[in-house]
């Protein structure tokens, strides 16, 4: 079965039994956290904390260890910039 695109989700009751979101577009990324370090990796394992400096330091300010899945994003004036997260990380390289 192929996915097809969407302008909206659909209502709760259309697909019971089923859990249904928005996919934001981003960098699919790990991030591990421990007192005094935290590591942001995507599938290629680079470092990302230099890309998303504010991500490792709200992690950090958190003062736990854990460890986060999830899809990095960009938000600016309430949307999502995908382009600026592609230009902070060419910038790594």
């Amino acid at each position: 079965m192929l996915a097809e695109a969407r302008r909206e989700l659909p209502p709760d009751r259309a697909l019971p039994g089923h859990l249904v979101e928005q996919k934001p577009d981003g960098f699919r990324a790990v991030l591990f956290a421990r007192t005094g370090m935290v590591m942001l990796q995507f599938r290629r394992s680079a470092d990302l904390v230099p890309a998303s400096p504010e991500t490792a330091a709200a992690a950090s300010a958190l003062g736990e260890d854990l460890v986060l899945d999830g899809e990095l994003v960009v938000p600016r004036a309430g949307r999502l910039h995908f382009g600026e997260l592609q230009h902070r990380a060419r910038q790594l390289s």
